[in-house]
């Protein structure tokens, strides 16, 4: 009995390494990304829509991923989807900056598209199918994971970061540096397939069936009000954190006149907020609960995205973007994992409906936010976001009260 509940444990522990490492890989690929995003930006020649069209690449790219992922998954298992994801991503990073370094047969904004699209293609399965097993292993455990997970998400994103401005300070190119990024990734990603099999298990066993013994049906989703709200939710605080991946470094190249470095280090600086708050999440969940989890969260991003607004003091501008990180820090996955726990039928489903609400902002975002920077500066952008803000706020008592009435039916029926 105790080699079998420790070999338990132990299995539970590898799936966790596993997960936590694929995450921090696919946040300092992104990180790579946008820290060179002024850079590339200047280097092509685009405009801020033209900019906001090239990000809504990586959206689109993830629309197919995200539609067929809960059956892929079902099908294939999560270890091949995962793989999958993971070789897509790293081949998306290269051709991102391969319009700097060599002619293209296509403008570059269209080939950097392009790269984002298979960024986005890749990151779609990658994103599925570790949340999944992340809620499967947060329900076994009885404790959040899936807020440590995207704090690894954020570390990796921190390292990147940090990784970029040394690249920038030190003036790296792009494309070197992205050689550099997909091969240290490329290693990570290597050393967390050892623990994809534990992955598999637990995911397969959270259905308790097989999928060939399910004949691979396609997953079952109940849409309830309260599932409806965290969409919602988590469509907003999707929006929020994207907001500073896609525009913070241009924004502060563009109205504060910055330099790369400086816009390197500031959005470093968001990165590792993120990690910081997120890796505490556990701590903020237990003390205050998920509904003023939500709300604080909130208004810490609504005050951050005020002053970095109203404010041009290099000072001030990393003051609010602390404040900022702090308030998106763990709204995502909070929402992710409050909807996850929302209705009935299969959690794939579930996760990949919120999941496809976090993409929709990305989706929605970059060309939206771009066009009306395009017309009204990207700080007026950035106040249609802190505008936005304020839904969570409304909405986060009847996201957690939704949850509640479902566990009490689950309660009942057993």
């Amino acid at each position: 009995m105790f080699r079998k509940a420790a070999k338990g444990v132990f299995e539970v522990f590898g799936a966790r390494e596993a997960l936590f490492a694929a995450f921090f890989a696919g946040g300092f690929l992104m990180a790579t990304w946008i820290t060179r995003t002024p850079a590339i930006r200047e280097g092509l020649g685009l405009s801020i829509a033209e900019m906001g069209l090239v990000f809504l690449g990586l959206s689109l790219g993830s629309i197919p991923s995200l539609i067929f992922a809960p059956v892929l998954i079902h099908r294939a298992g999560a270890r091949v989807m995962t793989l999958l994801g993971e070789a897509l991503m790293l081949l998306g990073v290269f051709l991102a900056a391969l319009p700097l370094t060599l002619p293209m047969p296509l403008p570059g904004g269209v080939v950097t598209a392009l790269g984002l699209g298979l960024v986005g293609f890749g990151s779609g399965f990658l994103d599925i199918a570790m949340n999944v097993a992340a809620g499967v292993i947060e329900a076994r455990r009885g404790k959040p994971v899936l807020t440590t997970l995207h704090a690894c998400f954020s570390l990796g994103e921190a390292v990147g970061a940090f990784f970029g401005f040394g690249c920038v300070y030190l003036a790296v190119s792009p494309m070197e540096h992205f050689l550099m990024a997909v091969g240290l990734m490329a290693l990570i990603f290597l050393l967390s397939t050892l623990r994809l099999s534990e992955v598999e298990a637990l995911v397969r066993a959270s259905g308790g069936e097989t999928p060939e013994k399910k004949g691979a049906v396609q997953p079952k989703l109940r849409i309830t009000g309260g599932l409806i709200t965290a969409v919602i939710v988590v469509f907003v605080v999707a929006l929020c954190e994207g907001t500073a991946n896609d525009w913070l470094p241009i924004l502060l190249r563009e109205s504060m006149n910055a330099s790369t470095s400086f816009a390197a280090l500031a959005f470093a600086v968001f990165a590792s907020g993120l990690a910081a708050v997120r890796f505490s999440g556990t701590f903020w969940l237990t003390r205050f609960g998920r509904r003023r989890v939500l709300m604080g969260s909130a208004i810490l991003a609504l005050i951050g995205l005020l002053i970095i607004i109203f404010f041009k003091a290099p000072l001030f501008v990393m003051l609010g973007v602390v404040f900022w990180a702090a308030g998106a820090a763990l709204g995502f996955p909070v929402a992710l994992s409050a909807g996850a726990a929302m209705g009935e039928g299969d959690p794939a489903a579930r996760m990949s409906l919120l999941s496809s609400a976090g993409y929709g902002a990305f989706l929605a975002g970059p060309p939206t936010l771009g066009f009306i920077g395009e017309e009204m500066g990207l700080a007026a952008s950035f106040g249609l976001v802190a505008l936005l803000m304020l839904l969570p706020v409304v909405l986060a008592k009847r996201m957690t009260a939704a949850q509640g009435e479902v566990a009490q039916k689950v309660l009942e029926r057993k």
